[in-house]
């Protein structure tokens, strides 16, 4: 029995979306986390948070940029095997 590439293609789609959440939220929040320990540890000002998450969303951005740069590459090479095949 042959499975669809459309089953395959609606999993594909949903950790595609749960990837963009995870590399969205993940290091904001872990940076600001660890700022707040600095600030707590090292009895630093409040600008090392500021500093930690705008730290964190450029990481974000960065990763979200490279995130959207493979899904590009990977439909271009679906699109040629597709024109491949017919």
């Amino acid at each position: 029995m042959k499975k669809k590439k459309t089953d395959w293609s609606v999993w594909r789609y949903l950790i595609y979306f749960t990837q963009v959440g995870v590399t969205m939220i993940t290091p904001p929040l872990v940076c600001a986390f660890a700022a707040v320990w600095l600030r707590d540890k090292f009895q630093w000002g409040n600008g090392v948070v500021i500093a930690g998450i705008l730290l964190g969303i450029a990481i974000a951005v960065v990763g979200l940029r490279d995130f959207l740069r493979f899904t590009e590459k990977k439909a271009r090479q679906s699109e040629k095997e597709r024109e491949d095949d017919t």
